[in-house]
């Protein structure tokens, strides 16, 4: 019955409230008065063909014209005199039809299909490419070609949503508008085998020049681009540093130290089984994988604060899952179709509204905080020197996972893989921790641009840790004086519905950072600033505050509830539970309009949502953290409180900043465009999140554990197992 009565609590919302953000493809209702929004670029066709101008395509289809650039393409007539030796060898080889030659010339497509739906990467066969070594060694390059008319006719004005039968293909190509929901259809990315001698600028040159000859004679003009980290051999593209090695060596001893800790501890076991006197030193009850294991298998079910940890390792699946699909979203595609049609359904789709994804994490944080802190701060002898000494312990204790995965990032990952796109995905990111490491080891790496950022989940840990500071010391105050703590927490919360607010109002930008192809494009490149709305609004602490602040507010109201002994049936709780929920559903999936194509921008709306975005989620949470508190048995406190669930929340940390790298490792290493059928994406999540858990188990049992006791030994002078992991 208590099953039923919880599903009942997830799918009631959607039947009652689904009605209310039904959007039809072409009107949209923006505000009570059912203003009907017309098509803006369909109308504009409308009034070209009633002027009875009709645009002039060419005469052959796109496909045709890079066959006929192509089929006879090499690098010749380059500055680079090694280049044109080996060219030279490679074309009069490919004409006696040598073995190594044709192996070269196979490789890589001439005649590229699914220009059409979207499929942008023609990669050829990357591994066929560089295991060419003799008489010349084969090199595989990605080229990116933009298409674009040489005429100065806007072909955009005659674009549709949806195209007929009979209408011209190339409207699709050359009117090619990014709505953000859609891959690009003219820009290509076309692998081409070369030799070793040719440079990244000389493919460059040599194939602007081809294309240049077929393409102007139709009136079409396109630009070349192929950067250096896109050519590949079969040897290393990142040099062997000192930094490769000093860090190779530190993971060595790492390794070296907990195996001979966990032996050394076997051994104690095995003597103490057979009466023998041994003991186990503290540097080897640190570092041992049985002493770490054993704690990380602790369950204590009493724990009142079990609940909210369950729940935190349940939405951090979530999170693997949502990182998964950020990355998956930036891969070659054979057939894109399917994703497109996934962003452009914004019917209740519920990923489309996960903008506000960290918003529980940031409230559960602030709710334990609290919850932990209060008691500490009440007591007689605290004063306001526990403050910085908490602070730097909370900061020592986030480094050992976070500096690990800063070195493994700059100076291991690169050399972990190989393909077409490893290079520059894994150089992008090795390059962004080479410049700004200093940032997240400073906690400021979520106030600089997006683009720049150190392992791009990073910036979390820095708001957490930033929110830390001001929750410790508003904590304290309210320990101290209610009057003055409940008002400095009033003025905070204040301060996170006002801010948002005028920011958005003022910057005319979206009410939600919108999560879409284009966006997780730009990430995948890291060409530009994904938007102003991700630069500016998601980050940032000043608007990030408000659910970790109302989280405070939840420790103190629950607080209150427990000393009056206010009770509540459970009747009574799933019932508001269920409520609870609808509502929030229902401003949750209402982001969707946000996505909607030809709808007119309301400033006051997006402002509007940018603060009830983050307070739906949070005033969700405070109901839940009631609940608990009032009911004597809570059915979420049944499914949450689970030792399984507790494990996961112990590991959630390395979770956290492990899941990422790791899913970028699996997708870089894609050799050709894949199909996303639902088995695929099934089977996908299935190992992403399997490689993700085991990665973040080797991290907190290597790292996370050991380099915590030490910190703990250390700063607090204590036994290492006596100090509880807050």
């Amino acid at each position: 019955m208590l099953q039923a009565w919880a599903l009942l609590a997830f799918i009631l919302p959607v039947v009652v409230f689904s009605s209310e953000i039904v959007f039809d493809s072409q009107n949209v209702f923006t505000d009570t008065k059912n203003i009907v929004l017309p098509n803006t670029i369909n109308s504009k066709l409308d009034d070209s063909n009633a002027t009875g101008l009709e645009p002039v395509y060419p005469e052959s289809w796109l496909a045709n014209l890079f066959y006929q650039s192509l089929v006879g393409f090499s690098v010749t007539d380059v500055g680079n005199s090694a280049c044109r030796l080996q060219s030279n060898l490679y074309l009069s080889h490919l004409k006696n039809n040598s073995y190594w030659a044709v192996k070269m010339s196979d490789s890589w497509p001439r005649y590229l299909n699914g220009l059409l739906i979207g499929n942008t990467h023609h990669m050829g066969v990357y591994d066929e490419c560089i295991s060419v070594h003799h008489p010349i060694q084969g090199k595989y390059c990605l080229s990116t070609i933009e298409l674009q008319t040489s005429t100065n006719e806007n072909f955009t004005q005659y674009s549709k949503d949806e195209y007929t039968s009979f209408d011209n293909a190339w409207q699709e190509i050359l009117g090619f508008i990014d709505y953000g929901d859609r891959y690009n259809r003219n820009v290509i990315k076309l692998g081409v085998c070369i030799p070793e001698a040719c440079t990244s600028e000389d493919l460059e040159v040599s194939l602007q020049r081809e294309l240049d000859r077929i393409f102007l004679a139709h009136q079409l003009s396109t630009q070349v681009k192929v950067k250096p980290d896109y050519c590949n051999t079969n040897i290393s593209f990142f040099p062997y540093d000192t930094g490769y090695y000093l860090t190779c060596i530190c993971i060595a001893l790492l390794i070296l130290v907990v195996s001979f800790s966990t032996a050394y501890h076997l051994v104690a076991l095995r003597n103490v089984r057979e009466n023998k006197i041994s003991q186990v030193s503290e540097i080897t009850n640190i570092f041992s994988i049985i002493s770490n294991g054993k704690e990380l298998l602790k369950f204590k079910k009493n724990n009142e604060l079990n609940m909210f940890n369950g729940l935190s390792s349940s939405l951090m699946m979530l999170i693997i899952i949502s990182h998964g699909w950020i990355v998956s979203v930036a891969a070659p595609h054979l057939y894109p179709r399917p994703i497109e049609e996934f962003f452009q359904d914004t019917h209740n789709n519920f990923f489309l509204s996960l903008s506000n994804g960290i918003d529980p994490f940031l409230f559960i944080s602030g709710y334990i905080l609290y919850t932990i802190m209060i008691t500490k701060f009440r007591k007689p002898g605290c004063n306001w020197f526990q403050i910085p000494k908490i602070i730097i312990y909370k900061y020592l204790k986030s480094l050992p996972v976070h500096i690990t995965m800063i070195l493994l990032t700059i100076f291991i990952i690169p050399h972990m893989g190989n393909g077409p796109l490893w290079a520059n995905k894994s150089g992008l990111e090795a390059n962004k921790c080479k410049q700004y490491w200093w940032t997240n080891l400073l906690v400021i790496n979520n106030f600089i641009e997006g683009e720049k950022q150190c392992l791009f989940a990073g910036y979390y840990i820095s708001l957490q840790l930033q929110l830390m500071v001001i929750g410790i010391i508003v904590v304290y105050i309210y320990g101290k004086n209610r009057k003055i703590g409940t008002g400095v927490l009033a003025l905070l919360i204040s301060a996170s519905l006002i801010l948002p607010f005028a920011l958005t109002y003022y910057s005319k930008s979206e009410g939600i950072t919108k999560f879409n192809i284009s966006f997780f494009l730009n990430l995948s490149e890291s060409t530009r600033s994904y938007s102003y709305h991700f630069t500016h609004l998601y980050s940032k602490l000043y608007v990030r505050g408000l659910p970790f602040y109302i989280g405070l507010l939840s420790g103190i109201i629950v607080e209150v509830f427990k000393k009056k002994y206010i009770k509540m049936s459970k009747t009574t709780t799933i019932i508001t539970t269920m409520v609870a929920f609808g509502l929030y559903m229902y401003v949750q999936l209402y982001s969707n309009v946000f996505y909607q194509r030809h709808r007119d921008y309301n400033v006051m709306e997006s402002s509007l949502y940018t603060v009830l975005g983050h307070l739906n989620t949070s005033l969700l949470y405070l109901w839940i953290a009631i609940c608990q508190t009032t009911s004597s048995d809570y059915f979420l406190e049944k499914y949450l409180n689970k030792r399984f669930r507790i494990l996961l929340h112990k590991l959630s940390y390395s979770i956290y900043l492990v899941n990422l790298t790791v899913t970028y490792m699996i997708v870089s290493s894609v050799r050709t465009s894949e199909v996303l059928t639902s088995g695929i994406i099934i089977m996908k999540c299935i190992y992403i999140i399997l490689t993700s858990l085991l990665s973040a188990l080797i991290m907190h049992l290597f790292v996370d554990a050991p380099f915590g006791l030490l910190i703990n030994r250390v700063l607090l002078g204590r036994s290492s197992r006596k100090v509880k992991n807050d």
